[in-house]
């Protein structure tokens, strides 16, 4: 359970960010999630893989591992695995027979910022990949009750605001849609898009009223009746509609503003801990883990765990020759 959501500044500067929604704690010892940058020109040793990186990157990994959640790079391309029900594989030999080079879901966030400087290079690429159906022991051993492999699909935005959504819906291969900026969980992209027609009616300005007889006049509660039956539940078809006219609608702002305003329009899709239990005897629950933001122009991440309300800041720095990693705080601060 996640959403992602790419604004716009006045200047052209793309504010990227998404929400970590699962059942456990992310940061708990067994997943130790952490902020770590990878130089360009390094090796990485993948499972079944090794590549050397072409451009610098830095993101949110599991266990030490090249299952990144989240990441941006150094030609400004930044993105997300989340989870998608219909998300499938096949073997390394039908893909193989099939003319698609096998990739493991887990490691797709890695090998995109690592390989790719444009949407239109993960376009041409991912048609021609398939998703090896595989175990990840890195994620297995993080304790997470949520075995591998993981069903998921990806997105990845650029510095103009261009993006890309990849699912793995075909036996491994990938349908690939160009996408709005927006993107949660469960169903397929396209099917977000043909519900988004459900809400043809809602506006970003008040209706006032509605004459409906001579006698019948109906006025407005207070404010906000352009937006009334927008969805507030945290299914992800309603966090798509939500995010996607909320983001929409923002009014415009600078470049300054822009981590605080993507911010603001993830308040109404984070999930508190203990709103969404697994079923009646369960106290076990889906809950906004983590959020982070991405200011894409100046290649800097802002991190804010479940348990604190303060950021961290991480920046990437392009010039680096080794793998750095570093923790995301947990300290409550106040001014």
């Amino acid at each position: 359970m996640c959403t992602s959501i790419a604004i716009t500044a006045e200047n052209g500067d793309v504010f990227w960010g998404r929400t970590m929604d699962f059942t456990f704690d992310p940061f708990m010892r067994s997943a130790d999630s952490k902020m770590t940058s990878y130089p360009a020109n390094f090796e990485l040793k993948g499972l079944h893989q090794s590549w050397t990186t072409k451009y610098a990157f830095m993101g949110i990994n599991v266990n030490n591992s090249l299952f990144f959640n989240d990441g941006i790079n150094s030609a400004g391309i930044v993105g997300d695995a989340q989870y998608l029900e219909e998300a499938s594989w096949d073997n390394v030999s039908n893909l193989t027979e099939r003319g698609l080079k096998p990739i493991i879901g887990e490691e797709v966030v890695a090998y995109v910022l690592s390989n790719f400087g444009s949407i239109a290079e993960i376009k041409t690429a991912f048609s021609h990949l398939g998703q090896e159906k595989t175990t990840y022991p890195d994620w297995d051993q993080a304790e997470t009750g949520i075995p591998t492999p993981i069903p998921m699909h990806y997105t990845f935005s650029d510095a103009t605001g261009k993006s890309i959504i990849l699912e793995p819906v075909n036996h491994g291969a990938f349908k690939i849609y160009d996408g709005i900026g927006v993107m949660t969980n469960s169903p397929e992209y396209s099917w977000h898009l043909d519900n988004l027609r459900n809400y043809l009616h809602l506006t970003n300005h008040n209706l006032i009223h509605q004459q409906l007889t001579d006698e019948l006049d109906i006025k407005q509660i207070e404010s906000g009746s352009g937006l009334l039956g927008l969805p507030g539940d945290y299914t992800a078809p309603s966090r798509f509609v939500s995010s996607t006219f909320l983001s929409k609608f923002l009014a415009p702002f600078s470049a300054k503003q822009g981590i605080v305003q993507l911010y603001n329009v993830f308040k109404a899709v984070m999930i508190p801990r203990g709103i969404e239990h697994l079923h009646e005897n369960s106290a076990t629950c889906d809950y906004t883990g983590y959020w982070a933001g991405y200011d894409v122009t100046q290649r800097t991440l802002y991190v804010q765990p479940e348990d604190c309300p303060t950021m961290t800041k991480f920046t990437l720095d392009e010039e680096i020759t080794t793998k750095t990693t570093q923790p995301i705080q947990h300290d409550f601060k106040t001014l």
